[in-house]
C-alpha cells in the first residue's frame, strides 16, 4: 500500500512539471500570468487523475458480480 501512495506521490507532481514545461516550450503560446499557468496544468493533471479513478472504478465494478458483498 505504501508503494502505491510512494509512486503517486512522485506520477502526479511529475506529470504536473512535465506538463509545464512541455507547454512552456510551444512557441505559438505566450504564458504571461503565472497563475492562470499553474490553474492550466492543475486542471490538466485533476483532469487525467479523474480519468484513471474513473477506469479504475469501471474495472472494478465489472469485475465483480456484486460489489457490496465482494472482497
Amino acid at each position: 500500500m505504501l508503494s502505491i501512495l510512494a509512486a503517486g506521490s512522485v506520477f502526479f507532481p511529475g506529470l504536473f512539471l512535465l506538463s509545464k514545461q512541455c507547454l512552456k516550450s510551444i512557441p505559438g503560446l505566450r504564458w504571461n500570468e503565472a497563475l492562470t499557468c499553474i490553474v492550466i496544468f492543475l486542471r490538466l493533471v485533476s483532469s487525467i487523475q479523474a480519468i484513471m479513478a474513473s477506469t479504475a472504478g469501471y474495472i472494478i465494478s465489472t469485475s465483480c458480480q456484486d460489489i457490496i458483498e465482494d472482497q
